[in-house]
């Protein structure tokens, strides 16, 4: 188990020592080869371009951490086309992704990995279809906390795809698209497990999946533009305009009338 760190180019003696000595990004599998079962992986400040499928697979070790040396400091960035990050391997493996800025890429689970997704912000720019992924892609569980995720969709795509029960704590999820079709916020495959302290929006009628946001998994959440799918009457939960300040120009601010304000704090 050691800590291990990258740069987007590689940095001194490019060792993965220290910052000052970072492996070049395109060095992960080595990287991950150092860092062993348990290690970390710090990624320092800088812009991280993905081209194509990228795997951050612990090289067949448990539980390895990716994190942003500096929160948000570090921004895994899909260029040119939307592109896919790849978590996973095989087995029971734990990874970990922790502090990063991210756009224009899907997270796509692999084998048995559970996925831990904390401090994440992400806003995808490019305005297209996505080959009907989705945001999360998880083969198996995962764990999304203290998140933000803004979505520009020209055609409306699923956020989850079999999520197995991935449960998501204190996030944020905006979701901008020209038609909702039979897709939205929606998954393939099941519905998401306990869901706590956050926001789903959208600016289209009927565009969040009554069956996949199940409001009796729901606690301190505030959901708006469900489809007709949900009967419970909002118990125990927001079922409403959230009063932004002004969505058609984009100000997506919370009025302080706003039933939405303190839904999404920690409990």
């Amino acid at each position: 188990m050691a800590t291990v760190y990258i740069a987007p180019t590689a940095q001194g003696l490019g060792d993965g020592t220290s910052a000052a000595n970072a492996y070049a990004y395109a060095s992960l599998n080595s990287a991950e080869s150092d860092a062993g079962s348990g290690g970390i992986i710090l990624f320092t400040d800088g812009t991280y371009t993905l081209g194509g499928g990228v795997t951050w697979d612990a090289g067949g070790f448990a539980d390895m951490t990716y994190k942003s040396e500096n929160d948000y400091g570090a921004y895994i960035f899909g260029s040119g086309a939307m592109r896919q990050l790849t978590y996973g391997g095989t087995g029971t493996n734990t990874l970990k992704i922790e502090g990063f800025k991210t756009g224009n890429i899907h997270f796509w689970g692999n084998g048995g990995t559970i996925g831990t997704f904390n401090k994440i912000k992400h806003a995808d720019t490019i305005s297209g279809y996505r080959n009907n992924v989705g945001l999360f892609v998880p083969q198996a569980k995962a764990i999304i906390t203290n998140s933000s995720f803004v979505v520009d969709y020209s055609t409306s795509d699923r956020f989850f795809h079999t999520p197995s029960g991935s449960t998501i704590d204190n996030c944020s999820f905006f979701l901008k698209c020209s038609s909702v079709g039979t897709n939205g916020i929606t998954t393939f495959g099941g519905s998401l497990g306990a869901i706590k302290n956050t926001i789903f929006m959208s600016d289209n009628a009927n565009a969040i999946d009554a069956s996949v946001i199940n409001t009796s998994s729901c606690t301190n959440c505030c959901v708006y533009q469900m489809d007709s799918g949900d009967s419970s009457g909002g118990t125990n939960n927001i079922f409403a305009d959230p009063k932004f300040v002004d969505a058609p120009n984009g100000d997506l601010r919370l009025r302080p009338t706003s039933p939405c304000i303190g839904a999404a704090t920690a409990s």
